[in-house]
């Protein structure tokens, strides 16, 4: 509802309190949150809270390898910042430069057995983020970041 709204501080605010509460954020709860920053364009704040997630073990998919970022089950703001914060470790040297395989799935699961992540994680990459991206024959929920297009970035 936050995110919603608008409301990334109130989204913060609730989400610090739930430990002094005895309540242990999860996916969702974490999900939320980057969702409220993302919308308000806190990328940083996103990032930081991903790689706080990430600590605690949540999201193990999607960094379970460094040339494969699977990004099943995210929305397009928790995915967005997944793809900062891996593009991110590359730039800093923390990920290993390499093609990296960005999954995003074929919509098999979603209304309609539509697609909508693919579309949506091919644009940021290409417009956002300026980098060329190649396609993977017969398999729409698969695209490749190429080595070469990483370097050029």
């Amino acid at each position: 509802a936050c995110e919603k709204g608008g409301q990334w501080e109130k989204a913060l605010e609730l989400f610090d309190s739930m430990e002094g509460r005895g309540v242990k954020p999860n996916v969702i709860t974490y999900s939320a949150v980057i969702e409220a920053l993302e919308s308000a364009s806190r990328f940083e704040e996103a990032a930081a809270l991903m790689v706080e997630a990430r600590g605690h073990g949540l999201f193990p998919k999607s960094f379970s390898s460094f040339t494969k970022v699977d990004l099943h089950d995210c929305s397009a703001a928790v995915a967005r910042t997944i793809l900062r914060l891996v593009l991110s470790e590359l730039q800093s040297g923390a990920r290993k430069p390499d093609d990296i395989i960005i999954i995003t799935g074929r919509g098999k699961h979603s209304e309609e057995n539509k697609a909508v992540l693919s579309g949506e994680m091919r644009s940021f990459l290409r417009d956002s983020c300026g980098l060329e991206l190649t396609e993977v024959p017969g398999n729409e929920g698969r695209v490749v970041i190429p080595l070469d297009s990483i370097q050029k970035w």
